[in-house]
């Protein structure tokens, strides 16, 4: 089954977030997937291999679940696979070629009137007829998920616990539903003066809470390094700085337990 996720021919929108946050669910319900960065066959990797870098080898070489690929998935590709498309218009044949070949077409639109526009030129040409709408930050008409925050930090993006929620029930609209199997960790430590937690853990993933300003914040991301480098990435991702100018409000550890269980 190929998943194909794209905003048409606007950027910017959280394609690549909702790439990755699928890629979260699948792994964390069992299910093995390929994840496709089309961006990196035009030119610099702008999408999900952008964001994983230096997590792609490490990725590639330990997890039993996932594999991070560029390009596009070859013509007889036949397994479970996610495609990170960059911003791409419908005047172009490798486009209209790959949306006839999507089994499952999800749409990201951010509140921007352009963003809006190129969406539904995107499902005018779309052929099939498994569609899900995704919108980032406003709710609009027909879209069924919604991200909360931006997606300038996907990591954090998708270890908010509303986010992580939708995730979840995006997957269970595509058909992917299943026994979560992850491990509760639960460890407290230190890392260079941050409290960290290691919260859970499955393959390849890892949520992780690092406190600021006496508040727990979270991120996911592949645990492919020791936990001390991913404590350290996850504090310079969620910086004060970056939360005021979200507005973003207090993480409770109970309500992210209480969505991974769901």
């Amino acid at each position: 089954m190929l998943i194909v996720v794209t905003s048409g021919s606007k950027g910017g929108t959280g394609k690549s977030t909702v790439a990755l946050g699928l890629s979260a669910i699948l792994s964390l319900r069992g299910f093995g997937h390929e994840l496709f960065d089309y961006s990196c066959s035009l030119g610099v990797c702008t999408g999900v291999y952008y964001y994983l870098s230096d997590f792609v080898d490490g990725v590639n070489r330990l997890s039993r679940m996932v594999k991070v690929r560029q390009g596009l998935p070859p013509q007889d590709y036949s397994s479970l696979a996610i495609v990170d498309l960059p911003p791409m218009s419908i005047a172009q044949p490798e486009f209209v070629d790959l949306l006839g070949r999507s089994d499952v077409l999800v749409v990201v639109s951010s509140y921007e009137p352009d963003s809006v526009v190129s969406a539904e030129r995107v499902l005018e040409a779309y052929p099939g007829s498994r569609v899900v709408k995704v919108c980032n930050r406003a709710s609009m008409e027909g879209c069924g998920h919604y991200l909360k925050v931006t997606p300038e930090s996907p990591f954090f993006v998708i270890g908010e616990p509303t986010n992580f929620r939708t995730f979840s029930e995006l997957v269970n609209e595509l058909g992917f539903r299943g026994e979560d199997k992850f491990e509760r960790v639960g460890r407290q430590f230190v890392v260079n003066g941050v409290r960290a937690k290691l919260v859970a853990r499955w393959d390849p993933y890892a949520i992780i809470g690092v406190e600021v300003s006496q508040k727990w914040y979270y991120a996911l991301m592949p645990y492919t390094k020791p936990i001390e480098e991913l404590v350290t990435m996850a504090r310079s991702l969620i910086g004060p700085f970056y939360l005021n100018r979200l507005g973003f409000a207090d993480n409770a550890l109970t309500k992210l337990f209480r969505v991974v269980r769901r």
